[in-house]
């Protein structure tokens, strides 16, 4: 009998405990894409401020935000909705369209979290969610490029 049978077949991978990315919920993809955007932005010395407002919006909507405004949220506290507003769809909206930006992405952004998902249970809830979101910072950033009637 050889050396090598007598050990069970136990892969690296599962000796660091990784869990298994396949498992993964919505919100823990978001947490790492949160922090890695962020990251890579300033990493790679992106300057464009859009680049900068998504990264940030993910930062704030999903790494930085607390198990108390998650749990506020999902109960519909108007203070709490608020709060996440300004921090989490406040300061995209600064970057890409001033002291106006911020005023209407922190209103849409409570306004769509308070949709809580659009009814959806499955995957299209959180994916029309931040799609709403990435798309109003999208809409505020060429808005500035508008002609205007003044």
């Amino acid at each position: 009998m050889s050396v090598i049978t007598r050990f069970p077949k136990v892969s690296v991978v599962s000796w660091w405990r990784f869990p298994r990315l396949s498992h993964w919920h919505w919100w823990q993809w978001g947490k790492l894409v949160g922090a890695v955007l962020p990251l890579l932005c300033w990493l790679s010395g992106v300057r464009h401020p859009l680049a900068w407002a998504v990264a940030l919006h993910l930062f704030c909507d999903f790494t930085a935000q607390s198990n108390i405004t998650v749990i506020g949220k999902a109960r519909h506290e108007w203070r709490i909705l608020v709060y996440h507003g300004l921090i989490a769809g406040g300061w995209p909206g600064l970057l890409v369209g001033g002291l106006p930006g911020l005023l209407i992405s922190a209103c849409a952004h409570s306004l769509i979290d308070a949709a809580n998902k659009f009814g959806f249970d499955d995957w299209r809830g959180p994916v029309l969610d931040q799609l709403s979101h990435v798309l109003l910072i999208l809409l505020l950033h060429f808005s500035a490029y508008w002609p205007t009637p003044w």
